[in-house]
């Protein structure tokens, strides 16, 4: 019993004056700056490659560098390959702890990339100091005198050299944005310093020197305009509008967008000039010359001077709109039965967009076709009804008068004409099958039907009248 009392006096005797000291609590340590021993950050860095970048020999560390150590050694088949032993960056400096031996040193800034060959000693530390021989080149956009930024040009860097056959041509070294200026690092030599913004792009030669910092500012001397197209002045602005704008002297290709969704505007950033513009829906078009000025944002309406017409098809009068009929515009010149390869449908209506004045609808429904004139004024919306004069005929075979429909019947229908000699002549208008009935919409004249299954035929003439819905009951005769 008398131990541990022995114990308690030589551990209370040990105590520093004043008692024992007690940790604050978390939280009260919590918001709170307060003191935090790191033995290991005062202590030399471990290892024994020393790596240190610099732009030029004896400059001061320059930051951003990337190292990479590798070897030459057997894989598990025995094959020599290159190893990644060590990696560190970017950053100003590396330290490698590595066995001695030859490595290889891959360095890289940016566009510059170094590689060398190293020993590292068997009974000391390797510091070696890596030259990339290369300057830093800052780049800013602006787009106009007064140097209002470009806030999201891009930036590139070419270098002039030449292709595998000879001939001249521009390799990008480096490329980065989207922002008012770009920082590069280059090895030393002459370049191209190019920005874009929007569709302005301006190049200038430029030279880094090692271990220099230069800027250089790019005015793209760059204007912007807001496009938006209307069926008629001052008009509600349109969208799904396809906007061409080219300059107007043509030294550039032509640049096409189109407006979607629920924009309506169409924005265009471009070098001061006078460019013209053409906005087309469906079949109205209209094009304007506008001028774009350096640092200056222009709103810009187009308006279409059309009309939107909606049409449908009718058997006749005023029935009901067909389904799966085509539409089409055609001059008001053209033939009736001249759908063109831009026709609208199978559908039971379609909407264009036309310029004013006078144009032939079409519409088509099977053998049927319609045609109707309208003329039109800008901004005008009107819904019109071709009358295809048709009729509409339901085909079944029956095996007997008031029987059921045959299943698996292949019909055809032919029309009845006579020629100049009144000579009969006939032509398929309708050849579909294996149903048990069909629908045909045909044009008002003479027919005849034909139905056919596996076992049994039939065939009967019909007249069609516009706007009539008849059923035609085919009574077999049966098949030797």
């Amino acid at each position: 019993m008398k131990l541990p009392r022995l114990l308690y006096s030589l551990l209370f005797a040990l105590l520093p004056v004043g008692g024992v000291s007690t940790p604050a609590s978390a939280d009260e340590m919590l918001g709170e700056p307060h003191f935090m021993p790191r033995p290991d950050i005062h202590r030399p860095a471990p290892g024994n490659l020393h790596l240190r970048s610099v732009l030029v020999a004896g400059e001061e560390a320059f930051d951003g560098t990337e190292f990479s150590v590798w070897r030459e050694q057997p894989d598990a088949y025995g094959k020599m390959r290159q190893t990644l032993m060590a990696q560190s960056g970017p950053q100003a400096a590396a330290d490698f702890e590595l066995s001695p031996g030859r490595y290889r040193l891959q360095v890289r800034n940016d566009a510059v990339q170094l590689e060398r060959t190293i020993d590292i000693p068997t009974d000391a530390a390797l510091a070696t100091e890596v030259v990339l021989d290369a300057g830093e080149l800052t780049l800013w956009a602006v787009i106009d005198d007064s140097g209002t930024p470009a806030e999201a040009a891009w930036f590139r860097i070419l270098r002039d050299e030449t292709d595998a056959f000879g001939r001249p041509t521009q390799v990008q070294v480096a490329g980065r944005g989207y922002g008012e200026q770009a920082r590069f690092v280059l090895p030393a030599g002459d370049y191209i310093a190019e920005a874009r913004f929007g569709d302005a792009e301006l190049r200038l030669p430029v030279r880094v020197d090692a271990g220099a910092r230069s800027e250089q500012t790019l005015d793209l001397q760059a204007g912007r305009i807001e496009v938006t197209a209307t069926m008629e002045e001052g008009g509600s602005a349109l969208s799904s509008v396809e906007f061409t704008i080219q300059p107007v002297d043509g030294t550039a290709d032509a640049l096409t967008l189109t407006s979607g969704g629920n924009d309506t505007t169409v924005a265009f950033i471009l070098p001061h000039g006078d460019y013209r513009v053409r906005a087309t829906l469906d079949h109205a078009a209209h094009e304007s010359v506008v001028r774009v000025q350096a640092g200056e944002n222009h709103q810009i309406e187009i308006p279409l001077q059309a009309a939107a017409v909606t049409v449908y098809a009718t058997l006749a009068g005023d029935s009901d709109a067909l389904l799966d009929s085509a539409f089409d515009v055609v001059p008001a010149d053209a033939s009736p039965a001249a759908l063109t390869a831009e026709a609208r449908g199978p559908d039971h209506m379609a909407r264009f967009v036309v310029p004013a004045g006078v144009h032939r609808v079409v519409a088509r429904h099977g053998e049927s076709v319609g045609s109707a004139d309208i003329e039109v004024a800008p901004g005008e919306s009107r819904t019109l009804a071709i009358d295809l004069a048709a009729g509409r005929v339901t085909l079944a075979l029956h095996g007997e008068r008031g029987g059921q429909a045959s299943p698996y019947t292949w019909f055809s229908v032919y029309r009845i004409d006579r020629d100049a000699s009144g000579r009969e002549r006939r032509r398929r208008v309708y050849n579909e099958g294996y149903y048990a009935s069909t629908d045909v919409v045909l044009p008002a004249g003479d027919y005849i039907a034909f139905a056919r299954s596996d076992d049994q035929h039939a065939e009967r003439a019909f007249h069609v009248t516009p706007g009539g819905d008849v059923q035609i009951e085919l009574v077999a005769a049966q098949q030797r």
